[in-house]
């Protein structure tokens, strides 16, 4: 069913998907190998589309109620609020994630997962996004990033902003296209 909803939903708004096809489980596995879920908060994913990196966070032990998802498109985010029930599921805008959270009641984030396509937007709207998701996270969380290229798609002023460490996580071949996957610490 998601790579149906992922094709109908490519076809009908090709500019909003960060990928001509859905995340493989090789790239899902590497955006969350470095969340160890003993005593983890809150995890926030931007951009979770039909749930690949979701069901990776879910796979590796994070519970559902702990997961706290942004997604733009309506029809994905109904898909999210069946496939992963006890999930708080948002339809809204990353770079409005602060005030769309406010009715949550959760403030803060030990991870955030973004499968956001950063490169595909404009600079001040890539800003605003890193700048919401930098200012959720908890001392010492961190923001980790997709891209389809091989340079980090975090703005560099944003990073260092936040007083960030850039680390690069690793490639996967076994995605179509590769992908290159890239996580900034904060200090904590």
């Amino acid at each position: 069913m998601s790579y149906k909803l992922w094709f109908q939903t490519y076809l009908r708004h090709p500019l909003q998907l960060g990928a001509l096809f859905p995340s493989g489980s090789a790239l899902s596995s590497l955006m969350v190998r470095h969340i160890k879920p003993e005593g983890i908060g809150h995890v926030l994913e931007l951009g979770p589309g039909t749930g690949s990196f979701t069901n990776a966070l879910v796979r590796i032990g994070i519970p559902e109620e702990r997961l706290v998802l942004i997604e733009q498109s309506q029809e994905f985010a109904a898909f999210l609020s069946h496939t992963f029930p006890r999930a708080t599921v948002i339809c809204g805008n990353a770079d409005e994630a602060g005030h769309i959270l406010k009715p949550t009641g959760i403030g803060k984030f030990d991870e955030v997962v973004s499968g956001i396509p950063l490169k595909a937007m404009g600079k001040e709207l890539r800003k605003s996004v890193c700048h919401q998701a930098f200012s959720l996270l908890n001392p010492g969380g961190s923001l980790v990033q997709v891209s389809y290229f091989p340079r980090c798609s975090i703005p560099r002023d944003s990073i260092r902003d936040h007083s960030g460490k850039t680390i690069f996580c690793g490639v996967t071949v076994r995605n179509f296209p590769p992908a290159f996957v890239w996580r900034v610490q904060t200090p904590g």
